[in-house]
């Protein structure tokens, strides 16, 4: 069943709908118990990230910024 015009199936949102950047991908491999909603919010920024994931951390924002930066 389709939602009507307008109207957003709840059914389809979720993390699998939408695309995750490297960064976040490695947050969440790193920190699997990060709030994947906060993440989200946090857009492909890899500072915001940092800056979310050092509050649940010892680590500072900039060498938490640097992990998700490597390649």
């Amino acid at each position: 069943m389709t939602a009507p015009a307008g109207l957003v199936d709840r059914r389809a949102r979720g993390p699998r709908s939408q695309t995750w950047c490297s960064a976040q991908l490695r947050a969440m491999a790193l920190w699997p118990r990060l709030d994947r909603r906060a993440l989200t919010r946090c857009g492909c920024d890899p500072a915001r990230i940092a800056n979310y994931v050092s509050h649940r951390t010892r680590l500072p924002a900039k060498a938490i910024e640097k992990i998700l930066t490597q390649e």
